[in-house]
This record gives C-alpha cells, structure tokens and sequence, in this order.
C-alpha cells in the first residue's frame, strides 16, 4: 500500500460489505474501528473474456479506519465511496510497483508474503511494514503498521553499540562485564561474562563465540572468602581495587571492580612494569639513604675525632709560646704563631662540619614558633658584636612559622652574623643597618619550586633579611650555599664557608625555601620561605 499519514477527521463512510454473523457482527465493527495498523480486504477483479481470466484490479470489501484514512489521504478531493471501488481508482499506479507483483503471487500461489516498503514524506522517512495473505476465493487480506520509530531506535541502537564497542576497545585495560548467576533461592551462586572489548579478549583467551555467558569460576576460580567478599559488594554496591600475581600470565594485575546493575565490571591494567620500576626506585632510595647515613656519620666521626689532636697541637704551641718563648728564635715564634692560627681555623672548620653533620640527621616534631620572640633572643647574643660595629638591626612583625625553635635560631643567627660581618672597611663608610621583615605572599608570588610542592600555596612565610654591606655577584647565587665556598679571602673576612650552607640545609629541613638578591657594593638581601604555623 502507498504511505499513509493521519489527519485531523475520519470520514463517517460504510468500512465493510462483508455479512458477518451477528453474533461477531461488534466483534467485527470494533476491529474496523479500533485497529491502530491498517487493515483492507480485497477480491481480485479479472477479464472474464480472455481464456486465462487474468488479474486486472482489485475491489475494496473491507477496511478499517486506519487504512481508510490512509486511502482518501491518497485522493483528498475524492468523495467517491471506498467500499466496492477499485484499488487502482485510489492508486492509479499500483501496477508498476511491487505490491502488484506481489498480490499477483498470493492469488497464484496460495502462500502470505511480507513486504518491507520505505518512503520519505517531507524530511520523516517512513517504514512502513506490509503482510499479504491469501483469504477465500481470490481474496486477499492487508495488514500494515509504520515500523518508522522502530527503525529509527534500532539505528539509534546499532549507533551506540558500535560507539560502545569503539569506546571499550580504544582503552587499553582489559573491560569485563559480569552479570550474577542464581539459584531458586536467588543466592548468587556463580558469575558469568556477558561483554568485554579486545584486551579483554586477549587476556581471557577466549573467543568471541564463548565469551558469552563463560562463568567466572572457570575463568578465574576464586577462594570463598574473594567470593562471599565479591557477592557482597554485588549486594551493597560499592567498589574495590585489588593487585594479583597471575601466575599464567607471569604478570601483576591491578584489578578495579565496580557494582553494575546485578553484577560488576572488572577494568585490569597489567602493572607489572609499574612494580618492577617502583621497586628499582624503592631500592635506590634505600641505597641513596644508607650511603647519606655512612657519608653522614663518616663526617660526624671525622670532625669528633679531629677535635683532640687539634686541641693538642693548640696546647703544646701555647706551651712553645708560653715556657719556651726566650728559647726559640723571632722566626721560629712567627712559624708558631701561623700553626696555632692554622688549628685555630681547622677548629672552627671541623666544629661547623659537625654541626652540618648533626643537621643532616635531624628528625624532629616541629611547633609554631614566634620569630619576633625569637629574633630578640638571636639580637641579644649578638649584643656585643652589634654593639662594637655600632649597627642598627631593626626587625618588623614577623609571622609565627611552624619549626624548630633551635635549628630557627642558628638559622638568623648566622645570618645576621654574615650580615654583620661583610661590611666595607673603608674609612668613612655608613654604619651597618640590617632590617628583617615578614610577609604572606600570595600564591604566585613563590618560588617555582614551591609552586610545585605539596604544601598549600598560601601556607609559607617569607622572611627577608637586607644589609648594606659589600653584597655579592649575583652569578654566585647558588654558590654561597655551598659547603666549603667562600667569595673572599680569609684575609679579608674569616669564616669557614659554612655558615650559608647550614643556613640552606635547616631551611631544607622545615620544607622551605632560601635565595638570595644582591648588587655588588650595595648590600644583599636574603629571601626565607618557611610553613607558617
């Protein structure tokens, strides 16, 4: 039959010529009326006066109000009544379609036929589903339904599982769907596998035809204490991650199940490399540990032992000095006098090895710590020193910062002691002023390797401590921080070059951070980000 759309009115008209027992007679009349496909009964028309009496049309005796809708959409402007017209009065060119060949087929050979025919009315296509099926004497009986919302959700359909299919297998874990097997009881007693992608497939080892439904007792056989634990989160949903040795693989598997509907999806990443890469780090780790402990207690042992023959060859030059100075030569006293400033030196040098040595051990709970307290301890005793360069240390509201009060305070102490010391010699020269000052800096305002820590940005406190000494050359930044690097002669100014070294390493300590400006000439400023409290 020809597309049909449905209008507004339903003509009242005659639906049928056929008697029908009165007893069927509503039965009937509620078919006609109420039948949401079409349905039409036709009787064959054929030319009598040639010998084979072939088919020329066919007449209406029956149809319902669904299919006489669909006919007078055929001819609008016709008033003509359908029942006992012809079919080609309505569809005049019913002839040169295949319906026609196939009514034909019916008449001749006694058997139904299904037809498939497809239309589009405006931008809708229509399916529309047609069975023909042989009914009395050259009778034929139509029935028809528009299939279109069907296609169209099984386009929809096919789409998404081709979408679906294209989704699993560009990952690349192996998927597996499990649904839950039970018994009458509606216990779970087994799962079987109901969809996987390609990594799935390789892993499993299964093909596309036993995939479906293959029970996870065979797949991969559990104890019963993985079992109750798997049929529980079925039960109260949930998720859980698990990493198995599979010893048929030779490989370690991360395995993360979700609950889906009644059962679970397994996603399995092979982690093996992962393993073997966090194992290799785990071991140099502990390798780099135990050589930080050798070299740290080699350098503890070294500077402890090296303080009693130092403190010997001070002694017995103070006695050389002392009882024997009318025995010895002028030159000879001047020989003593350089090795008792030499061990002098060495002392100094090995007292600061060991308390760089104890620092690379510390371990230690810290608690906030109030700096403005703090740095009046740290300026009281440097009194004397401050007092004999008639220096101005003018110190602002600092925040309080969570450490250790202790290494803190040979932190500023070493540092306004540097401060204090590299000053110029030149006659006339302003006296020195230091100024430490505190601040909160906003989030990028800190350095890029604390941008990057783990700490929150906002919880460091930046302290500076600015001079107006000879300052530095600012291409030996990372230099001063050095062990053993000094920027001056010992001539000039003394000192081990140690001091910013263990400044730099208790900083380290608390998760800060230290840097350091300067203009050579114009004096320096050093930069302290620690956590506040």
């Amino acid at each position: 039959m020809s597309p049909f759309v449905s209008t507004e009115t339903t003509p009242s008209e005659a639906l049928s010529n056929v008697a029908v027992p009165e007893a069927f007679d509503s039965l009937w009349h509620s078919l006609l009326s109420h039948s949401t496909g079409g349905i039409v009964g036709l009787v064959a028309v054929r030319d009598t006066e040639q010998a084979d009496k072939p088919v020329v049309d066919f007449r209406y005796q029956f149809l319902n109000e669904v299919a006489c809708r669909d006919t007078r959409n055929q001819q609008p402007d016709s008033t003509a009544p359908i029942i006992g017209a012809l079919l080609s009065d309505f569809f005049p060119s019913i002839r040169q379609t295949t319906l026609w060949t196939t009514y034909l087929d019916v008449i001749s050979t006694g058997q139904p036929r299904r037809v498939e025919q497809h239309y589009q009315i405006g931008k809708r296509d229509i399916q529309v589903v047609q069975s023909v099926a042989p009914t009395g004497t050259d009778g034929l009986l139509l029935t028809y339904a528009d299939s279109s919302d069907l296609q169209l959700l099984t386009r929809r359909l096919a789409h998404q599982t081709i979408l679906l299919n294209g989704v699993l297998n560009s990952s690349p874990n192996a998927i597996l769907v499990f649904d839950a097997l039970r018994d009458t009881q509606q216990e779970i007693t087994d799962f079987q596998l109901t969809l996987t992608n390609r990594q799935g497939l390789q892993l499993t080892g299964l093909s596309d035809a036993q995939m479906l439904g293959y029970p996870l007792s065979l797949l991969y056989p559990l104890t019963p204490d993985q079992f109750d634990r798997l049929r529980q989160l079925v039960r109260t949903g949930g998720s859980l991650v698990v990493e198995k040795y599979v010893s048929h693989c030779t490989c370690w598997l991360s395995i993360s199940i979700t609950t889906l509907n009644d059962g679970f999806v397994a996603t399995v990443q092979d982690v093996s490399a992962d393993r073997q890469m966090r194992r290799q780090l785990e071991q140099t780790v502990q390798e780099l540990h135990q050589s930080n402990q050798s070299l740290e207690q080699f350098a503890y042992i070294a500077s402890h032992d090296l303080q009693e023959p130092l403190r010997k060859i001070v002694s017995f030059s103070d006695v050389l000095r002392t009882q024997f100075a009318g025995d010895i030569s002028e030159a000879a006293s001047d020989i003593v006098q350089r090795m008792q400033q030499s061990a002098s030196r060495m002392r100094d040098l090995v007292s600061d090895l060991l308390n760089y040595a104890r620092l690379s051990g510390t371990r230690m709970a810290f608690q906030p710590v109030n700096l403005n307290q703090l740095l009046e301890h740290v300026v009281d005793d440097l009194e004397f020193m401050i007092h004999d360069q008639q220096a101005d240390v003018i110190v602002g509201d600092l925040p309080a910062v969570q450490g250790d009060a202790v290494l803190l305070h040979q932190l500023f102490q070493n540092l306004v002691t540097n401060a204090l010391k590299f000053q110029s010699t030149t006659p006339g020269t302003p006296t020195p002023v230091i100024r430490i000052n505190g601040s909160l800096p906003g989030p990028t305002a800190l350095p890029q390797p604390l941008q990057k820590s783990e700490n929150p940005p906002q919880s460091y406190a930046l302290l500076t401590i600015a001079d107006n000494g000879i300052g530095f050359d600012e291409k030996y930044t990372d230099q001063i921080f050095t062990i053993f690097q000094r920027l001056h002669g010992r001539s000039q100014y003394t000192g081990t070059g140690m001091g910013l070294a263990i400044c730099k390493k208790v900083v380290d300590i608390h998760g800060g951070y230290i840097t350091a400006t300067s203009l050579e000439g114009n004096g320096a400023t050093f930069h302290i980000y620690l956590p506040v409290a």
